[in-house]
């Protein structure tokens, strides 16, 4: 009896709901490291060591396009 209604319960569903979706999220990740890790270093190598606006500018004369 107890059993039973130890089975029919949903007490502690969410929490586990919860585990089984960061257990997918870490075995993507873990698939994909290298992708994800190239993806955030090209993102912030061109966030921080983007050129300088004169720069782009003269190369853009350079190339004759402005």
């Amino acid at each position: 009896m107890r059993f039973t209604s130890f089975l029919k319960s949903n007490k502690g569903i969410n929490t586990v709901e919860i585990v089984i979706l960061l257990a997918i999220i870490v075995g993507i990740a873990i698939i994909f490291k290298n992708e994800i890790t190239e993806f955030v270093k090209n993102l912030l190598d061109s966030i921080f060591n983007k050129p300088d606006i004169v720069d782009l500018q003269s190369q853009l004369m350079n190339m004759h396009i402005i």
